[in-house]
């Protein structure tokens, strides 16, 4: 296990990354190039409950963004029984050197990968030959067939898989259903919460126009469900949309100043909206009567004595 990885700044200025990817998955991306599992090969073993313990999410956005990156951006591809990920383009950044030092560990680490299809989908991006002679080596091994069959059955039933293999993969299935059970009982009261006092409704909000829910935005919008109705958390998005700020933090803001003001609901919005042009035009009104009043007073019409006095200077002079 390496202290570090390289990550070419090239990364930030690749049209993929620019335009298809959100900031939620830029910052996966990163993890998944820099994380502590990572290899010289861009193989390596890691489990979801690893990730979602990591990154302090939930397995739900785990397995959201893992499904999004190997079926949407097509950027990573993942074995469900041996739990080893690919990543597509690693060898087109970081196998771009050789050396007896650093062949020896691409030998070394290609030994320890179970799913041999993996080492085909990299070396695909592998640019120097030395190197990637050694991944096409590892793909003629005798057993690559049985491997083949076994994430094919993997593709088609995640749920089953044939006991005949060795048992190393039966150990590793048997570890990933333990996995499940683990978070069976927590998937099951999220799912109870989501559902009761239609906090899915702002869930689904909340995922359309912010980004996937972790574990501290689930508890987020459980309280905003508490505190305002469904039309009021849509009418925040709408304001922080249009302010080009929609994420949590602005439009927690904004609910915070209406929550302030006793706006618990879309319609006291609209009254308090009405109340305050209300008062608006009260003050107008008051500036505009002061002003009449004081142009009376200021301006009278002249008395008929006063037009004599001065008819009279006038012809002494």
């Amino acid at each position: 296990m390496a202290i570090f990885r390289k990550l070419h700044t090239a990364f930030w200025q690749d049209a993929k990354v620019i335009e298809e990817l959100t900031p939620e998955d830029k910052f996966f991306f990163i993890y998944l190039l820099t994380n502590p599992a990572t290899t010289q090969i861009g193989i390596y073993q890691i489990t979801k409950k690893q990730m979602s313990f990591e990154l302090g999410y939930s397995i739900e956005s785990i397995n959201s963004l893992m499904d999004r990156f190997e079926n949407h951006h097509k950027l990573i591809k993942y074995n469900t029984y041996t739990r080893e990920i690919a990543l597509k383009n690693w060898g087109k950044y970081n196998l771009d050197r050789s050396g007896k030092p650093m062949l020896d560990c691409v030998k070394k680490e290609l030994e320890e990968v179970s799913d041999i299809s993996l080492i085909e989908y990299v070396s695909k991006g592998i640019k120097k030959e030395d190197i990637k002679d050694i991944f096409k080596s590892y793909l003629n091994k005798e057993n690559s067939n049985d491997i083949e069959d076994l994430c094919e059955i993997n593709k088609t039933n995640n749920d089953t898989y044939n006991e005949s293999y060795t048992d190393r993969f039966k150990n590793l299935g048997q570890e990933e259903e333990k996995d499940k059970e683990e978070y069976k009982e927590e998937d099951i009261d999220k799912e109870k919460d989501l559902k009761s006092s239609n906090v899915s409704k702002y869930a689904k909000l909340y995922e359309q126009n912010i980004g996937l829910i972790n574990g501290v935005a689930y508890e987020w919008i459980i309280n905003i469900s508490e505190e305002i109705d469904l039309k009021l958390f849509k009418k925040a998005i709408e304001i922080a949309t249009d302010k080009g700020k929609c994420n949590k933090g602005y439009i927690g803001g904004i609910i915070r100043q209406w929550l302030n003001n006793n706006i618990k609901t879309y319609d006291d919005l609209k009254a308090y909206e009405l109340n305050q042009g209300g008062q608006l035009n009260d003050r107008k009104s008051k500036y505009a009567r002061e002003y009449e009043n004081e142009d009376e007073s200021t301006y009278q019409k002249p008395t008929e004595e006063q037009l004599r006095r001065v008819r009279e200077l006038l012809e002494s002079n």
